[in-house]
């Protein structure tokens, strides 16, 4: 098949009945990805959840993944490890540049046992944004949100915390995402929570980020329709005044499957992007997904450029790839 005529078979594919255009819709013929081999400065090591935010005046973009070296003791899961920064001009050479945001040094600290699983991160006034999920005890518990922040210069390390969490919900906190709206000037914050109502995504906001106390009380923001069993946020994007949420759902009966929600309010609610399709496709997504199919819209100056998901790559290793988009700007 010639490459004219297979662009012109994936628009095809690209165009569901309930909507002018699908927003994942990935040209599988070209790939990025991202590994810690053993010839890495990390030694060889595994990513897992992960934001990837454009810079405008460094025009780069920066990755923000969790690392979890092979020889550790809890590899896959990410416990006990820490966020580490990247960046590229292109989404295809990355360098590599350290740890951007440290587990805690302090004993009792609300991250003294890691910090992991950012979902998506912001730029806003100069600098970049990263919530994360904070452990707090030796048995990963008690987590909450807290919040790192860069210089002016990203590639500075470590980057800043605040002292506190943003956001410590009764239970236990994870999958934290940020995006800024300009319109309002707010930094809205989604993450998930489990609690004795199960797992859910929630969302508060607040105009003074770095003040612990003037962030908004998380409210639940979607519902888990029957048969679903838990919610966990995988992926954040504000595209065109329209908040879309990416939501790994996992059946009573069965697997787990990504849910694309879509709300024009950051409160929600939040409804399926495709009226007659709340899940993502197969053939939307790359074959070697794991962990029920991590997916992180990249988004450059307000328009989508590519997908990353996380996959396994070589023995019990695994890490990044990713896609650009058929028809970037949508």
């Amino acid at each position: 098949m010639t490459g004219i005529w297979r662009f012109l078979v994936l628009l095809l594919l690209c165009q569901p009945a309930a909507r002018a255009d699908s927003l994942v819709c990935c040209d599988f013929s070209q790939s990025y990805q991202v590994e810690l081999n053993a010839q890495s400065a990390t030694g060889e090591a595994s990513l897992r959840e992960h934001a990837i935010v454009w810079h405008p005046i460094k025009k780069k973009y920066y990755l923000l993944a969790d690392v979890i070296p092979l020889h550790s003791e809890h590899h896959p899961n990410t416990y006990n490890t820490e966020i580490h920064l990247f960046s590229s001009p292109n989404l295809k050479d990355w360098t590599y540049h350290g740890v951007a945001i440290p587990k805690g040094t302090m004993s009792g600290s609300h991250d003294q046992f890691g910090v992991a699983s950012s979902v998506a991160a912001t730029f806003h006034n100069g600098i970049i944004y990263c919530p994360y999920s904070a452990r707090r005890t030796s048995h990963f518990t008690q987590r909450s949100i807290g919040l790192a922040y860069s210089n002016t210069d990203p590639e500075q390390l470590p980057w800043h915390k605040t002292a506190n969490p943003i956001s410590d919900l009764p239970g236990e906190d994870d999958d934290a995402a940020l995006v800024s709206d300009e319109s309002d000037n707010h930094l809205h914050l989604y993450h998930r929570t489990a609690s004795s109502r199960g797992y859910q995504i929630v969302h508060c906001e607040s105009s003074h980020p770095l003040k612990e106390d003037s962030w908004s009380k998380a409210i639940v923001v979607t519902t888990r329709p029957e048969g679903v069993r838990a919610q966990e946020l995988t992926g954040v994007a504000l595209l065109n005044g329209e908040y879309h949420l990416f939501v790994i759902e996992h059946f009573y009966q069965g697997g787990a499957k990504v849910a694309h929600l879509v709300s024009r309010n950051p409160g929600g609610p939040f409804q399926a992007f495709e009226k007659h399709q709340r899940y993502l496709k197969r053939s939307e997504q790359p074959p070697n997904i794991i962990y029920s199919g991590h997916i992180t819209p990249v988004v450059k100056e307000g328009k989508l450029k590519a997908f990353f998901w996380t996959v396994s790559q070589t023995g019990k290793r695994y890490g990044l790839l990713g896609h650009p988009v058929l028809m970037p700007g949508k």
